[in-house]
């Protein structure tokens, strides 16, 4: 059979020969499977990073929104104690109840919109009150500046209510990129592992 094969032309390769076609094959696929794996890698770790991120600016932004609420709440409250001192001993009942109804729907949890049409009719009738009974200008400045002050608080927990919802369709955009990649990226990782034990065990025959 040998001759015939040599009559052929076709030599028989020796083993050690074979040994190395075979180590070679091992780190051939292992040069592969490593590129793909270290990018794959590289995008999930980022993926994961980013995921990471995002917990953390979510917790500060809940932090940041309860800080706001309460400090909005407190501005109104101002409100109520300069009125209640300097402007409601001046008032009949009605007029300061109603004073401080309106003080109440601001301080309801409402859309920014609708609280600026409610400022802007609340300061107009506290101008002509307070003039009407010739408080002072003090008065009206100093309320204005808290109410303003309470705006611009509900006018960033707006803000940051959008931009919660951005981070979390961003991070569930994320969490599927890294669900999508994982089963590949273990699959890499066993096959790499197979091919890393196999070239071991044939290097070690070669010597």
């Amino acid at each position: 059979m040998s001759g015939n094969i040599e009559e052929a032309g076709v030599r028989m390769l020796t083993e050690e020969e074979l040994i190395s076609g075979v180590v070679e094959k091992h780190r051939r696929f292992l040069e592969e499977y490593r590129k793909e794996f270290e990018e794959l890698d590289s995008k999930i770790n980022q993926f994961e990073e980013d995921a990471k991120n995002a917990r953390i600016s979510r917790t500060q932004m809940a932090e940041r929104k309860e800080v706001l609420k309460e400090k909005r709440q407190q501005y109104y409250h101002q409100v109520e104690g300069l009125l209640e001192k300097e402007l409601f001993p001046k008032l009949d009942p009605i007029t300061a109840d109603k004073i401080m109804e309106d003080i109440k729907k601001l301080k309801g949890q409402i859309e920014s919109d609708e609280e600026q049409k409610l400022i802007d009719s609340f300061m107009e009738n506290l101008q002509e009150r307070i003039r009407e009974k010739e408080v002072g200008e003090s008065l009206l400045q100093q309320t204005k500046a808290r109410v303003e002050e309470a705006r611009n608080s509900n006018l960033e927990l707006k803000e940051i209510t959008e931009s919660e919802k951005q981070l979390e369709e961003d991070n569930g955009s994320k969490n599927s990129e890294i669900s999508k990649n994982k089963p590949q990226h273990k699959w890499l990782s066993s096959k790499i592992k197979s091919h890393e034990e196999a070239l071991s065990y044939w290097e070690k025959q070669k010597t």
